[in-house]
């Protein structure tokens, strides 16, 4: 019960759970600037105008091997797998806009950008998961419903609804980890999951959330390890979600999205299963 109490991490995966679901998420999930430019008649920069929430479930049996891997590649670029992080040697964080924008230890002063890319797209491919993902189309959210639900809330709810219906067998359990936050809006995430998990949502109940036995939030890197311990689910879920929301965005399929697409649920027919757009 104790997850239950306040938002907390976990560094371990308890023997009576099947499946872990990484959770990371891009864009503001905030309607307020929507709602502003709407109500002025402001045009919508269009950058604004999606959240995405992304769910990579992992199962337990393959952790270990995934670690070996994510880790292979770190000491294959940098001394020790490790970097200097605002004067702290830290171990390397995979994060998804300082590879794309070649800041930190992804500068080009630093690596061979051009086979780290390489290297980290075989790992991508090589994963063994299955990913869920959905994205709110704020502006027409807004538009069509006169008391529009929270973005975050609503794209969390069509994660985990096809998460314990549809992918979780009937015996099945998993845990859900997300970023850690801050404590406010940790705590508020908190909430809303536990309300999903005791009541169920419209069109999924209660007993099906039952298959979820612990919702946790761990920091990039974890709190007592010095900075020598990042979670790499989180990180793999970092390095998923951003093609997904940007293929949401420009239903452009670039080699990033294309690396990832058959890792959606009900691949090639993941259309409103592996990945939903709302409103259509």
């Amino acid at each position: 019960m104790g997850w239950r109490n306040r938002p907390k991490y976990i560094d371990y995966c308890p023997d009576d759970v099947d499946y872990i679901m990484f959770i990371d998420e891009n864009g503001d999930p905030s309607l307020k600037y929507i709602k502003k430019c709407i109500e002025k008649n402001q045009t919508i920069d269009k950058s604004s105008i999606y959240f995405t929430v992304t769910g990579v479930i992992i199962k337990k049996d393959n952790l270990k091997e995934i670690k070996d891997r994510i880790m292979e590649i770190k000491y294959n670029y940098w001394e020790d797998g490790r970097y200097k992080y605002n004067n702290t040697y830290k171990r390397i964080c995979f994060h998804s806009r300082e590879i794309r924008r070649r800041e930190k230890p992804f500068s080009d002063d630093i690596i061979n950008r051009k086979e780290f890319l390489n290297e980290l797209s075989n790992f991508l491919d090589y994963v063994p998961c299955k990913i869920i993902s959905s994205t709110i189309n704020k502006e027409k959210h807004f538009k069509t419903y006169d008391n529009p639900d929270h973005p975050y809330n609503l794209s969390l709810n069509f994660v985990l609804e096809r998460f314990v219906k549809f992918y979780l067998r009937s015996w099945e359990t998993a845990l859900i980890i997300l970023e850690a936050r801050g404590k406010d809006d940790d705590r508020r995430i908190l909430e809303h999951i536990k309300n999903v998990i005791d009541f169920g949502t419209r069109y999924v109940s209660s007993d099906d959330f039952k298959k979820i036995k612990g919702v946790y939030f761990n920091d990039k890197w974890q709190p007592d390890s010095n900075g020598e311990k990042s979670y790499f689910g989180l990180e793999i879920a970092d390095l998923y979600s951003y093609p997904i929301h940007k293929y949401c965005r420009t239903r452009q399929k670039d080699m990033a999205f294309e690396v990832l697409e058959k890792k959606l649920y009900r691949y090639p027919y993941y259309d409103g299963c592996g990945l939903k757009i709302f409103p259509k």
